[in-house]
């Protein structure tokens, strides 16, 4: 029997000690009293069984779908198949484990809650490539957790399905700690869309009285469906008053979407929330515009929502919008930092009011390199685009320390578009950089105040400010705005056709035995940028410390690369030997032995793309996965 709590054998001999005063006050008296004494002690023993009972051991079940024979659940006798897993209520504190390598069939609803002391948990066991859950075209999802909370779901791959690939949900209360990491989620493909509301990885209400905290996606990689979302975190089409609450601390992480129809990273109506260090690309696939148009990552109703580190690239969209980043209508207090955005057909970044007031936005230190491809959105958008309508409004907007390249295939477009309406405050736009090869730099109707921008191109920039069109820099400066000069394009960096990035570390696991969250951040930069670049282009190589891996390690880093296979060669040889190298370096060295730069901490896709770009010029993203055919087209 396991032990009670201190706290409850304090009560139970309290009590005891108050019958035994009792009993020997009146132990004179009926001989009925020493059965009602009897049976308070008798009460008290059934209590503390029940107690007993309900901290019982946590349990570990297993399923092994290559099991010929259906078992007990033990790791010697695993289930073979998932209806037995789903059969069973899980505890608090219990884990069920899929044996690596193998394939079970199905859709899977799980059963229980845990609690903020025991969560429950499904991840894999053994070795080898990470089990795979494949539910019937048939399905409503692979994977369901309905008003169920204190979840942790790792370590699988999940397929099939016709509108979610995984779904968490619910119709009432609040739902804490709802945690999927290190899964591969792809090939959702149903019928015709009629709201956003579905697609790979969705946690979002089922009705208007739900709401959900602390959810962390981390180390997701998700791809190919119909249907709209790669990552969504909230939604719901429901009739909300804008005083309803918001779901808190959603935290998206490390994680990739790419081949979907629609958006691929998004946040909706959640509070205190980020997307930090992950990538999106072929979002927006839908042939024609159906229920919206897309977006790779952004926010929507959000309030303090950080995007910051991530990767968007060859995205598209079917209407008038669509593009990388967007702080969209009805954020507060909202960050898009140090994020690389390239070869899109439409904007880099947009800040959009509707019906609402976007108020203390702030987009700084991202990078902006060949965005508006499309000729259409380029005029429309530019590499920025700041838009109202609906009676919406911008209020609070900064603009700063931005690196904007500009090569619009539409001669004349402006990099900065902005036909949006401003509410008090300018919006300030400041420590930018803009090189392009149009001279018209931005398009402003709204209260503008640009300082300490510098620009690169041929010629002399023009600017438009409200009614005041062809203005020159030297005519915004008499009108008291910008300070730095306009310098010729800088020459370009010695071109090499091949390189190679070389990073040094250590494969830290955290308690789960899962890629820690640093050391898959930086992993993940590093194997994106791989799948952008031919081998013989870009060749990157993750030095290890020498010695025997754990089985772990090996599963871990094997779960990393399987949806890229061979993106990021590993070598355990440690490397050290190499002047100057220490467990943190990422150097990028040309074939001949050549280092040309050196980091010594986390690098984000900004600072690596950036630099390889500049000297292997377009990626030719040959690496990359090929689109699939999208089964079930609506």
């Amino acid at each position: 029997m396991s032990a009670a709590p201190p706290a409850y054998y304090d009560t139970l001999v309290a009590e005891k000690h108050l019958v035994t005063r009792f009993y020997s006050g009146v132990r004179r008296r009926m001989p009925e009293l020493a059965v009602v004494a009897g049976s308070l002690c008798v009460a008290l023993m059934l209590g503390a069984a029940a107690h007993a009972h309900a901290a019982a051991p946590a349990q570990t079940f297993h399923i092994d779908c290559s099991a010929s024979v259906n078992g007990d659940g033990s790791v010697d006798r695993p289930w073979n198949n998932l209806a037995s897993a789903e059969a069973h209520e899980f505890a608090p504190g219990d884990t069920l484990a899929l044996a690596r390598g193998t394939t079970c069939k199905g859709s899977f609803a799980p059963k229980g809650s845990g609690n903020q002391d025991h969560i429950i948990r499904v991840t894999a066991y053994g070795s080898g490539p990470r089990p795979k859950i494949v539910a019937p075209s048939t399905a409503r999802q692979a994977l369901l957790l309905f008003n169920q909370q204190y979840w942790q779901i790792d370590s699988l791959d999940i397929s099939g399905g016709n509108k979610y690939g995984v779904f968490v949900t619910g119709d009432k209360g609040s739902l804490h700690h709802l945690y999927l990491k290190n899964l591969y989620v792809h090939s959702v493909y149903g019928g015709k869309l009629r709201n956003k509301d579905n697609g790979l990885v969705i946690v979002g209400p089922s009705s208007i009285n739900v709401f959900f905290d602390d959810v962390l996606i981390d180390g997701v990689d998700a791809a190919h469906t119909n249907q709209w979302a790669g990552i969504l975190v909230g939604g719901g089409g429901f009739p909300y008053k804008d005083d309803s609450p918001l779901n808190t601390n959603i935290q998206i992480r490390n994680s990739t979407v790419h081949d979907v129809y629609g958006d691929g990273i998004v946040l909706f109506r959640d509070s205190h929330s980020s997307i930090r260090t992950s990538a999106a690309w072929e979002i927006g696939m839908q042939p024609t515009q159906d229920v919206g148009t897309p977006d790779a990552i952004w926010v929507w109703t959000c309030n303090t929502c950080v995007v910051a580190d991530n990767e968007a690239y060859l995205t598209d969209s079917p209407g008038v919008d669509g593009g990388a980043y967007d702080i969209d209508w009805d954020n507060q207090h909202d960050t898009i930092e140090r994020n690389y955005a390239h070869d899109t057909q439409g904007y880099c970044i947009s800040v959009f009011g509707a019906g609402y007031v976007t108020s203390d936005s702030l987009v700084r230190d991202n990078l902006c390199i060949d965005n508006g491809l499309s000729p259409r959105m380029a005029v429309l958008q530019g590499a920025m685009y700041l838009s109202t309508w609906n009676g919406g409004k911008i209020r609070g907007l900064t603009i700063s320390g931005n690196e904007i390249h500009w090569n619009p295939p539409v001669p004349g477009a402006a990099a900065i578009e902005g036909p949006a309406a401003a509410s008090g405050t300018p919006i300030v736009f400041t420590g930018n950089t803009v090189e392009s090869t149009s001279p018209l730099i931005y398009r402003i109707k709204t209260p503008w105040q640009s300082s300490g921008n510098a620009y690169f191109l041929n010629g002399g920039p023009i600017f438009a400010i409200g009614e005041n069109r062809n203005l020159s820099f030297q005519e915004l400066q008499s009108q008291g705005m910008e300070a730095k000069s306009v310098d010729a394009p800088p020459k370009e960096q010695e071109h090499q056709d091949s390189l190679r990035l070389e990073a040094w570390t250590i494969p830290a696991l955290d308690q789960d035995g899962l890629l820690s969250a640093p050391a898959r951040a930086q992993l993940a930069v590093l194997r994106s940028l791989a799948g952008q670049y031919s081998a013989a282009q870009l060749k990157v190589t993750v030095h290890l410390p020498q010695g025997t891996p754990n089985g772990s390690e090996i599963n871990a880093l094997g779960d990393l690369n399987d949806v890229y296979p061979d993106a990021i060669h590993f070598e355990r040889d440690s490397g050290l030997s190499h002047p100057g190298a220490a467990i943190g370096t990422i150097r990028l060295v040309t074939p001949d032995g050549r280092v040309l730069q050196t980091w010594n901490t986390f690098q984000n896709a900004a600072r690596l793309g950036g630099a390889v770009r500049k000297i292997l010029g377009h990626p030719d993203y040959s690496h990359m996965q090929p689109l699939e055919q999208h089964q079930g087209q609506p």
